[in-house]
Formats: structure tokens, C-alpha cells, sequence
């Protein structure tokens, strides 16, 4: 059964969700496109990483999604969190924060012991969420 929470903390009256079905194709690509990481992104592409990705956070102003995650997992010992966006008008209301703490707390996710993420930027804002530099991974390799 999807998770739905509403909150009326400081960021107004904000529903989150997990229910892939809710996101808007349209929507999640202008909000990649605010992005430098994401900007290029197609429609066919999203399309496909969101059919392998569990779970999707969403955040809804309204019928206007202001917020955005995914999560590429086993789970059941790692998962690697993508695509952390919040609209550029949502910004510092605990939007962020708060698709983030669902995330961690999943219930499909319980038994993860490990969640990884990569980031250039916003790196004071995972520390305050318990993410630390893994010093004994010294090596990130790319191809």
C-alpha cells in the first residue's frame, strides 16, 4: 500500500508520497531541468529509470509536485539515493529534509545497512541527516 503523508509544517500544506503512479512525467522533467546535473534528460529516460527505481519520493503542493527523489536498491543490504530536487520556490522549507527522513525510514528499505549517495554539492545538508565521508572507500572509479 503507497505512503502518504501530509504535512503543514513550514513548508505549507505539503503531501508526500511514494506511489510512482502519482508522478507527472511533465513535472519531473522541468524539475530536472532546473538541475546542472539533470538538464538533459528525455522523457524516454525518465520514463525508464523510474520503472527501476523503488521507492520515489514525490512532494505535492497541490497538484503541483515541488519535490522529488529516487532510490536504486537491493532491499535488503544497500541502496544509493538519486535525484534529491526541490523546486526552487520550496527550497528551505524542510521539503528536502523530509523526503530524505522518508527515505531512511521506509519500510521496504528496514533491513538496509547502508545508503550511499554522490554528491559535488549539499554536502551540509546530508551531514545533518547522519551522512558522513567514508574514509575506508578511498577510491571512487567511473566509466
Amino acid at each position: 500500500m503507497p505512503l502518504e503523508k501530509h504535512s503543514a509544517g513550514p513548508a505549507g500544506a505539503i503531501t508526500y508520497s511514494d506511489d510512482p503512479s502519482r508522478v507527472n512525467l511533465s513535472q519531473l522533467l522541468a524539475l530536472y531541468h532546473i538541475t546542472y546535473w539533470a538538464k538533459e534528460r528525455t522523457a524516454e529516460q525518465v520514463t525508464r529509470a523510474l520503472r527501476h527505481s523503488h521507492p520515489v519520493i514525490t512532494a505535492w503542493d497541490g497538484g503541483r509536485l515541488v519535490g522529488f527523489t529516487r532510490v536504486i536498491s537491493d532491499l535488503t543490504y544497500r541502496a544509493t539515493i538519486w535525484d534529491v530536487i526541490v523546486a526552487e520556490s520550496h527550497q528551505k522549507r524542510g521539503i528536502g529534509r523530509e523526503m530524505m527522513r522518508l527515505v531512511l525510514d521506509h519500510p521496504d528499505l528496514k533491513t538496509v545497512s547502508m545508503f550511499v549517495l554522490l554528491t559535488k554539492n549539499q554536502h551540509r545538508f546530508y551531514e545533518h541527516l547522519g551522512f558522513e565521508t567514508d574514509t575506508k572507500m578511498s577510491m571512487a572509479l567511473r566509466r
